[in-house]
């Protein structure tokens, strides 16, 4: 068990308000006070949503194609979700939080741990000016939630969350039982609904009952997590600070077509387009890829066909990190399981194996990666980052590329794309 370094150190979880929604909001302060919900892939459910749309009852996972009578009657606006847009201001937030502390741990696209160091006073006011200059310099409201270890920190961030009159920033201490009595089981970090039940038998019904449970016995009872929990309400820190991003095992991108495709260069489009995708993921880690997988399906519901769903892997001579290779092999696989007279629904491509460029070990009898070929991959990265993702591509992936998901609601990408810039009348 560890602890942090001093009696003034601080966990504090900064949290974007119904992060997808703002990101829409930011540039359309039109949709302020207005009802909105955004979708998942293919427009299929609803997987964010305004205060304005959860006060109307909207649920996460709503069928889309369900809700759109209560859509139209309530006057609700519908996004697709634009993961450009998403991503780009979700760095903005972290270079913000940066300028207060270097000690960031990036949890999820919405939610950061900072390390703080000052009294809690020091602290609260630190607290208010991180959330009045996100809103500032990035234009998004943010939660902040203070406490001595990161589970705690999250139920702060719940509390500043839920209360209106700790205006976004809310500091936990430790013995503060009447907030901890408040917070039931399935609403502290790390506990799922199947434990919940379990814990109910107990005689266990919230925070502050866990909190006062021997660490040891429920530790033999569940695990070491439980025991490590138990000490974190206790405000005894056991979770650092994860700075370091973990090198990714593997890398999947896969998607749902829009509508079913039966015709090969269709999937092969799409399957290109993905294989190129997930090496680009890879090289911004700076990891070569030493094993590739595509997989293919039918859709588990098609009433006209019988469900196929199939995979094929092929092991690389040589770790790469080359687009055009990871396709040329991600094809060879395509062709071993595409079956003619199917209409499929989903395809992906995952790699796995995947070690650090500058340490991948050589293969007497291949090849090494040309010079120019790194030169390639280096440009295609750079113009791509500077000038939005797929200006330069492979042919491979397609033009029209009929493949792509639904996203038929799409707002621009105000912030990685020259031509979707924001116009000021």
């Amino acid at each position: 068990m560890s602890s942090t370094s001093s009696p003034n150190d601080w966990f504090a979880l900064v949290d974007v308000n119904n992060f997808y929604v703002s990101c829409e909001r930011l540039f359309r302060p039109d949709l302020n006070n207005v009802p909105v919900v955004v979708l998942s892939n293919n427009d299929g459910c609803v997987i964010a949503r305004s205060q304005e749309a959860k006060n109307l009852n909207f649920s996460m996972g709503d069928i889309f194609h369900q809700v759109q009578d209560k859509i139209r009657e309530t006057g609700t606006k519908v996004f697709s979700s634009n993961y450009p847009l998403y991503g780009s201001l979700s760095s903005r937030t972290v270079k913000v939080y940066q300028q207060f502390t270097n000690r960031v741990e990036v949890y999820s696209i919405d939610e950061s741990f900072l390390l703080l160091r000052g009294s809690s006073d020091e602290i609260i006011s630190l607290g208010r000016d991180i959330k009045n200059r996100v809103l500032r310099d990035v234009g998004l409201p943010v939660c902040v939630g203070i406490a001595r270890t990161k589970t705690l920190a999250k139920i702060a961030n719940r509390i500043a969350k839920k209360h209106a009159e700790h205006a976004g920033v809310f500091l936990l201490e430790e013995n503060d039982q009447e907030q901890l009595k408040t917070i039931e089981n399935e609403d502290i970090w790390g506990i799922s609904r199947r434990l919940t039940p379990k814990l109910q038998e107990l005689g266990i019904y919230n925070a502050l009952e866990l909190s006062l449970a021997d660490p040891k016995r429920m530790r033999s009872k569940f695990s070491v997590v439980m025991e490590r929990m138990i000490y974190e309400l206790k405000g005894q820190s056991c979770l650092e600070l994860e700075e370091v991003i973990p090198t990714k095992k593997g890398i999947m991108v896969s998607r749902g077509f829009g509508q079913g495709q039966e015709h090969y260069i269709r999937v092969q489009e799409a399957v290109a387009e993905y294989a190129s995708r997930a090496a680009e993921k890879m090289r911004k880690q700076n990891l070569s890829v030493n094993r590739l997988t595509v997989f293919l399906r039918t859709s588990p519901h098609g009433k006209d066909q019988t469900y196929y769903s199939n995979s094929f892997s092929i092991n690389f001579p040589e770790a790469s990190y080359d687009t055009a290779l990871i396709i040329k092999c991600a094809f060879y696989c395509l062709k071993k399981i595409f079956r003619s007279g199917l209409k499929y629904q989903k395809a992906g491509v995952f790699l796995d194996g995947l070690v650090d460029s500058g340490s991948t070990q050589q293969d007497f009898f291949f090849k090494p990666v040309p010079e120019k070929s790194q030169k390639l991959m280096s440009m295609l990265d750079e113009l791509n980052k500077k000038h939005g993702r797929d200006t330069v591509h492979f042919a491979s992936c397609g033009v029209e590329r009929k493949h792509k998901m639904k996203q038929r609601l799409l707002s621009p990408r105000y912030t990685t794309c020259w031509d979707d810039r924001p116009v000021v009348f």
